[in-house]
């Protein structure tokens, strides 16, 4: 899916997509979803990074924890493409616009960060968006690509210089097994 999104992206625009992945763009310009910030409560135990409100088609993300994303290089980037996945697994289907997953439509549906009281249906819609947020933040041949022992001898850096985690990029490197 992340293949798909990048390739429909770099058609768009007639370029490559290169590292850092431009997903505010991919976001905007490809899919059509607007990006903005606005106050989302957190219920108590629960931190809620961003919202996709589909029938708006917008993501929102949370300005209450404004201070945590632009002091930490990754978590706005990777909750954009969390909640772009959900729009592409979840709600791109107009029947699926409702998005019933047991919430009001009040609550929309969130990013809940460290909840582990999710249902076994929302916990694997989190999995997978998470998944594919990392595929679409750091595509396989692209990382593939890039000098993998500098990479490894700088992880913060690399982090850095691609705008994602340091837990991102090295759960993402595991998975490509090119990180013991």
């Amino acid at each position: 899916m992340a293949s798909k999104v990048l390739t429909r992206y770099a058609s768009v625009v007639g370029a490559p997509v290169t590292l850092p992945v431009p997903i505010e763009l991919i976001i905007e310009k490809t899919f059509g979803l607007e990006i903005l910030w606005d106050e989302i409560p957190d219920p108590p135990g629960v931190i809620i990074l961003g919202a996709l409100a589909p029938r708006d088609r917008r993501i929102v993300l949370n300005s209450r924890h404004e201070d945590m994303f632009e002091t930490w290089v990754g978590p706005e980037r990777f909750t954009l493409a969390h909640e772009l996945a959900h729009w592409i697994y979840d709600a791109n289907d107009p029947n699926q616009i409702e998005m019933d997953l047991g919430m009001s439509l009040e609550e929309q549906y969130c990013y809940y960060r460290g909840t582990t009281e999710l249902s076994e249906t929302l916990r694997i819609r989190e999995v997978n968006a998470n998944k594919l947020a990392a595929h679409l933040l750091l595509p396989e041949d692209l990382v593939r690509g890039a000098n993998i022992p500098e990479v490894l001898a700088d992880l913060p850096g690399a982090a850095e210089k691609w705008q994602v985690s340091r837990m991102t990029l090295r759960i993402r490197l595991q998975d490509l097994g090119l990180l013991s």
